[in-house]
Protein backbone atom coordinates (compact mmCIF):
# COMPACT_ATOMS: atom_id res chain seq x y z
CA UNK A 1 0.00 0.00 0.00
CA UNK A 2 1.59 3.59 -1.05
CA UNK A 3 1.17 5.99 1.97
CA UNK A 4 -0.80 8.92 0.88
CA UNK A 5 0.65 12.58 1.93
CA UNK A 6 -1.38 15.05 3.71
CA UNK A 7 -1.61 18.63 3.11
CA UNK A 8 0.35 19.11 6.89
CA UNK A 9 3.14 16.66 5.94
CA UNK A 10 5.88 18.10 4.21
CA UNK A 11 7.58 16.35 1.15
CA UNK A 12 10.88 15.57 -0.23
CA UNK A 13 11.13 18.46 -2.05
CA UNK A 14 9.89 21.34 0.62
CA UNK A 15 12.73 19.81 3.09
CA UNK A 16 15.40 20.16 0.69
CA UNK A 17 14.33 23.15 -0.53
CA UNK A 18 12.21 25.33 1.16
CA UNK A 19 9.40 27.79 0.04
CA UNK A 20 10.63 31.08 -0.13
CA UNK A 21 9.36 34.68 -0.10
CA UNK A 22 10.21 36.11 -3.47
CA UNK A 23 12.31 39.02 -1.49
CA UNK A 24 14.17 36.60 0.41
CA UNK A 25 15.09 34.42 -2.83
CA UNK A 26 16.08 37.62 -4.06
CA UNK A 27 18.66 38.45 -1.33
CA UNK A 28 19.83 34.77 -1.27
CA UNK A 29 20.52 35.04 -4.81
CA UNK A 30 22.37 37.89 -4.83
CA UNK A 31 24.74 36.15 -2.00
CA UNK A 32 24.65 33.41 -4.52
CA UNK A 33 26.25 35.78 -6.77
CA UNK A 34 28.88 36.74 -4.87
CA UNK A 35 30.01 33.16 -4.50
CA UNK A 36 29.99 32.19 -8.12
CA UNK A 37 31.95 35.90 -9.04
CA UNK A 38 34.44 34.47 -6.56
CA UNK A 39 35.08 31.00 -8.21
CA UNK A 40 35.13 32.54 -11.89
CA UNK A 41 37.95 34.83 -10.63
CA UNK A 42 39.29 31.16 -8.92
CA UNK A 43 39.05 30.04 -12.73
CA UNK A 44 35.58 27.59 -11.53
CA UNK A 45 33.68 28.39 -14.30
CA UNK A 46 31.23 25.30 -14.56
CA UNK A 47 28.50 27.31 -12.29
CA UNK A 48 24.31 27.95 -12.61
CA UNK A 49 22.33 29.02 -10.26
CA UNK A 50 18.78 27.10 -10.28
CA UNK A 51 15.59 29.20 -9.56
CA UNK A 52 12.90 26.64 -9.04
CA UNK A 53 8.87 27.86 -9.14
CA UNK A 54 6.59 25.08 -8.52
CA UNK A 55 2.79 25.89 -9.68
CA UNK A 56 -0.07 23.82 -7.73
CA UNK A 57 -3.48 23.42 -9.73
CA UNK A 58 -6.64 24.96 -8.56
CA UNK A 59 -10.64 23.83 -8.99
CA UNK A 60 -10.99 21.74 -12.25
CA UNK A 61 -6.98 22.32 -12.93
CA UNK A 62 -6.73 25.90 -13.70
CA UNK A 63 -3.69 27.13 -12.92
CA UNK A 64 -3.10 31.05 -11.26
CA UNK A 65 -4.24 32.79 -10.54
CA UNK A 66 -6.57 30.00 -8.76
CA UNK A 67 -4.01 28.17 -8.59
CA UNK A 68 -1.22 28.76 -6.29
CA UNK A 69 2.71 29.35 -7.05
CA UNK A 70 5.63 28.94 -4.62
CA UNK A 71 8.90 29.75 -5.03
CA UNK A 72 11.56 27.25 -3.73
CA UNK A 73 15.07 28.57 -2.16
CA UNK A 74 17.84 28.97 -4.70
CA UNK A 75 20.50 27.34 -5.18
CA UNK A 76 23.99 27.30 -6.76
CA UNK A 77 25.45 24.34 -8.37
CA UNK A 78 29.48 23.89 -9.25
CA UNK A 79 30.61 21.38 -11.99
CA UNK A 80 34.11 19.80 -12.46
CA UNK A 81 35.90 20.48 -15.57
CA UNK A 82 34.46 17.09 -16.57
CA UNK A 83 31.01 17.50 -15.37
CA UNK A 84 30.83 15.56 -12.41
CA UNK A 85 28.88 17.90 -9.70
CA UNK A 86 30.88 18.64 -7.18
CA UNK A 87 28.97 21.09 -5.04
CA UNK A 88 25.40 22.81 -4.20
CA UNK A 89 25.30 25.92 -2.39
CA UNK A 90 22.47 27.60 -0.86
CA UNK A 91 21.14 30.12 1.87
CA UNK A 92 20.18 29.00 5.09
CA UNK A 93 16.19 30.39 5.18
CA UNK A 94 16.11 31.26 9.08
CA UNK A 95 20.17 31.30 9.74
CA UNK A 96 21.17 32.86 6.55
CA UNK A 97 24.55 31.05 6.47
CA UNK A 98 25.68 29.14 3.20
CA UNK A 99 24.62 25.62 3.50
CA UNK A 100 27.76 23.91 1.13
CA UNK A 101 26.82 20.18 -0.20
CA UNK A 102 30.01 18.41 -1.28
CA UNK A 103 28.35 14.97 -2.31
CA UNK A 104 32.25 14.01 -4.25
CA UNK A 105 34.00 13.96 -0.45
CA UNK A 106 30.41 12.70 1.18
CA UNK A 107 29.48 16.67 2.99
CA UNK A 108 26.15 16.53 2.65
CA UNK A 109 25.47 20.32 4.60
CA UNK A 110 28.45 21.93 6.33
CA UNK A 111 27.60 25.71 7.43
CA UNK A 112 29.30 28.77 6.44
CA UNK A 113 28.80 31.67 7.71
CA UNK A 114 27.24 34.80 5.42
CA UNK A 115 30.24 36.98 5.35
CA UNK A 116 32.46 34.34 4.46
CA UNK A 117 31.50 33.49 1.01
CA UNK A 118 35.64 33.11 0.44
CA UNK A 119 34.81 30.28 3.08
CA UNK A 120 32.99 28.59 0.33
CA UNK A 121 34.78 29.06 -2.64
CA UNK A 122 37.85 27.24 -0.48
CA UNK A 123 35.09 24.25 0.31
CA UNK A 124 34.29 23.53 -3.16
CA UNK A 125 38.31 24.06 -4.60
CA UNK A 126 39.30 21.33 -1.70
CA UNK A 127 36.07 19.32 -3.35
CA UNK A 128 37.33 19.87 -7.05
CA UNK A 129 39.39 16.86 -8.63
CA UNK A 130 43.20 17.33 -8.97
CA UNK A 131 44.39 17.60 -12.92
CA UNK A 132 46.62 15.29 -14.00
CA UNK A 133 50.05 16.68 -14.84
Amino acid sequence: MIPVQTATEAGAEERTHPEVSDLVAEAHDKALVVVRQLLKMKGVHHTYVVHTIALKLGVDNKPWPTGQRTRRAPELVAHSREGWEVATVTVGTRSGCYVVSLPAVGVTAQLVNADQPHAVVDLILAALPKEAT
